[in-house]
């Protein structure tokens, strides 16, 4: 795939790109992790519960690997085989990591949408 070019005389790039989980459970999962001269925009994060049971999701942003959680999702609740989607847009850089778990045992996927820009 092309990268576009973005800016004034090529500097940097900038491509959607995807991350996921599958079968997501009560332990903790990085789903996304900054790098290094990087910006990645994070567009939607989609929860899905895949069997008969209502979950409940932690999605948070551990800020520039400071031990730090910065709570995005506390206890949301995901109906039996049914979708939850966070549509707000975040940012994460270089030191950031973000993760997710569920309350307790079960067995959820995780599909993520994002913008790596990369800077010149």
């Amino acid at each position: 795939m092309a990268n576009p070019s973005t800016g004034f005389g090529g500097a940097g790039t900038e491509v959607l790109r995807r991350a996921y989980s599958d079968s997501m459970s009560n332990s903790e999962v990085t789903l996304l992790t900054g790098v290094a001269n990087h910006i990645l925009t994070v567009l939607t994060v989609i929860f899905t519960e895949r069997s008969d049971a209502v979950r409940n999701v932690r999605m948070y942003v551990d800020a520039d690997l400071s031990g730090n959680d910065i709570f995005l999702l506390e206890d949301q609740e995901i109906p039996p085989t049914g979708t939850f989607v966070y549509s707000d847009r975040f940012v994460l850089t270089e030191t950031d990591k973000l993760l997710a778990t569920l309350m307790a045992s079960g067995n959820v996927d995780v599909w993520i949408s994002y913008i790596d820009q990369q800077l010149a």
